[in-house]
């Protein structure tokens, strides 16, 4: 039997966006969770991460029990990282069956390409190869398709180009840093979250999935062009409240 203690928790952020201890570990299991089930179990996961198995499991156990310990947030994005990219790879198999052996796949087949034109990954699913080019400052193309006539990727929803264009901008910050936790730390003050919280914004993998909003996206962009034009990054203010404001000058 373990022992369990009662332990309070760290006061809530004064951010909108958050995770608390108990949901950090319930994060942490539900990604052990979908590892295990494409096959990954605990040690092999433990050794992508760089830590002992012993170590994940402290990660993993709810915040009343003794043994418990507070998973860092680059470690849960990564591990978050491992599980999604786990469960894309499995969900794609299924469409890479070859139709009486003539290699004609039953779906197109898109690439996800960096900023330099490099092929970074495939994959039957645009979204998920949109998410990965977004990360890497690049695009997506058809790489293979049975109808000739699918040469493009398919459009966005108001939803989806939403989360590409908060991933782009997410990219542009990223590359104004040396240290990739100084970006995340101005990505957290634009997203109104906690660092915990931040990886939610740019996944396609939806049980995940915090869905980014118009002024977060307007917020960011408006900090890569002060970045771009060498200024500080300047207060931001909608487009309504500017109006509003405008108004009560009359």
């Amino acid at each position: 039997m373990e022992l369990q203690i009662e332990i309070e928790e760290t006061a809530r952020p004064s951010v909108r966006y958050f995770l608390t201890d108990s949901e950090i570990g319930s994060v942490c299991r539900a990604a052990e969770e979908l590892l295990a089930s494409q096959g990954i179990d605990r040690d092999a996961t433990a050794s992508a991460l760089g830590i002992s198995p012993i170590t994940l499991k402290a990660y993993s156990r709810g915040v009343a029990t003794v043994s418990h310990r507070r998973m860092p947030a680059v470690m849960l994005d990564r591990i978050r990282e491992l599980a999604v990219d786990a469960y894309w790879k499995a969900a794609a198999w299924p469409y890479r069956q070859e139709l009486g052996g003539s290699q004609a796949h039953l779906t197109p087949v898109y690439t996800a390409h960096d900023e330099d034109g490099l092929v970074r990954d495939r994959h039957p699913h645009p979204l998920r190869m949109r998410e990965v080019a977004d990360k890497l400052g690049g695009s997506v193309r058809v790489t293979w398709s049975a109808d000739p006539r699918v040469t493009e990727v398919p459009p966005l929803d108001a939803a989806a180009a939403l989360r590409s264009r908060w991933r782009q901008g997410a990219w542009q910050i990223g590359t104004a840093f040396d240290d990739p936790e100084d970006a995340a730390k101005l990505l957290c003050e634009l997203a109104d979250c906690d660092r915990y919280t931040l990886w939610s914004f740019s996944t396609e993998y939806r049980p995940w999935q915090t869905q980014v909003t118009t002024s977060q996206v307007e917020r960011l962009e408006a900090a890569v062009g002060d970045i771009e034009r060498g200024d500080e990054i300047q207060p931001w203010e909608s487009a309504t409240a500017r109006a509003m404001s405008e108004l009560e000058d009359f």
